[in-house]
């Protein structure tokens, strides 16, 4: 049985992509908390459209007429990486990574991230009780 098949199985790998996604954006952060000029960046968690965006490629406009225009390739990632604008002062050198807050943010994301998992455990095992009452 292909387990990502399976809309909650789906559901969780895509958030784990995510986290994964923006813990690495928050290590860069911590990295170059004394980088002159570097300013903290964070990722946008997706939504609906930026899910649609990513699977353009799996959902192709039908072309049923010469005259129709063909969709244009989207660019980009899944994932938007963007700089916020900084809501405190930044340091003599322009850095503008605040480490206690990206600290934080890495706990979110460690915290998140076990959730998802627990969930996705939690179905497997589901599955898995329910497969071997059927299978006895």
């Amino acid at each position: 049985m292909d387990m990502f098949g399976l809309s909650i199985v789906n559901l969780a790998k895509n958030k784990l992509d995510y986290l994964s996604e923006r813990q690495k954006v928050i290590a860069s952060n911590i990295a170059n908390s004394d980088t002159p000029g570097y300013i903290s960046q964070d990722v946008e968690e997706p939504d609906f459209a930026s899910m649609v965006r990513s699977n353009s490629s799996q959902m192709k406009m039908a072309v049923t007429n010469p005259k129709h225009m063909v969709a244009a390739p989207l660019q980009g990632g899944m994932y938007k990486v963007y700089t916020p604008k900084p809501d405190t002062a930044l340091t003599i050198d322009g850095n503008g990574v605040q480490i206690e807050e990206q600290l934080n943010e890495a706990a979110k994301v460690k915290s998140e991230h076990e959730k998802i998992l627990t969930i996705y455990n939690k179905y497997k095992s589901m599955l898995q009780t329910a497969n071997t009452k059927i299978n006895t």
